[in-house]
């Protein structure tokens, strides 16, 4: 949709990756950042000014047609076609991959899923993205002085909730911790909530459910290749985010 070509991908993913530093914790994080950044503003640079140049039917150049009235510096036009690309980009992989997992450790929910996979992909999709979020917190800052619990947070304090622990919480969802393909209603907070919820949240919903109905449609059965190690995760406080999720699957007859 961006622009990006099909052969630079391995080398967007890197780009991608590289762009978890923000997520990290530990004092030497900037630097890696700041790093990471620059090297994804070199990359898209050269495809953002032949897209002002040349406009194609694509992403990057309807940014572009920004700086092209005189709206957007060049700049502006590269940050926000950075912006499209790292939030729709690393969200989306852990969608999948979460989902995939999820459907690998409960496969009477896979066989669900295959029983209809038009009819029942939407309902599958909120629930994977309820039952292992793609992002995992978030940072907001107090408008007002506020007591949550007992606890007064202070207008101005910096405070971060936690996505995940919203969507099991039992007051909300009936057996919060059972992944169920068919919950209904399903009112998760995986995209925020509010003024503040996802942009891309209509657009990410659609992959996934391309994703999931594809998957069941083309395969019997989603295993993990060792299910007995421990699924190695990126140590972020922000996302979800598995190193690689390795699955045998057998094709559909």
């Amino acid at each position: 949709m961006l622009g990006i070509p099909d052969s630079d991908r391995p080398i967007m993913r890197k780009l991608a990756k590289d762009l978890r530093h923000l997520n990290r914790t530990g004092p030497d994080r900037m630097a890696p950042l700041s790093e990471s950044v620059q090297n994804l503003q070199d990359y898209l640079g050269p495809l953002v000014a032949e897209r002002v140049a040349n406009p194609k039917d694509d992403l990057i150049s309807v940014v572009a047609e920004g700086e092209r009235q005189g709206i957007f510096s060049r700049d502006m036009v590269i940050n926000n076609v950075m912006l499209l690309l790292s939030a729709g980009h690393e969200t989306t992989i852990n969608l999948i991959c979460n989902g995939t997992l999820a459907f690998a450790q409960h496969p009477d929910q896979w066989a669900i899923l295959k029983s209809d996979p038009d009819g029942k992909t939407v309902r599958a999709t909120e629930e994977a993205l309820r039952y292992d979020s793609p992002v995992k917190s978030i940072q907001r800052i107090a408008v007002d002085d506020i007591e949550i619990a007992g606890k007064t947070i202070a207008k101005n304090d910096r405070v971060r909730w936690f996505i995940s622990g919203a969507n099991r919480d039992p007051k909300v969802f009936d057996r919060a911790d059972d992944f169920d393909v068919e919950r209904y209603p399903n009112m998760h907070v995986a995209f925020g909530s509010g003024i503040h919820h996802c942009l891309g949240a209509t657009l990410a919903r659609l992959e996934g459910q391309e994703i999931f109905r594809n998957l069941a449609n083309r395969f019997d059965t989603i295993e993990l290749e060792i299910p007995a190690d421990p699924i190695e995760y990126d140590q972020l406080i922000g996302l979800r985010a598995m190193e690689s999720l390795p699955v045998t699957v057998t094709s559909a007859r």
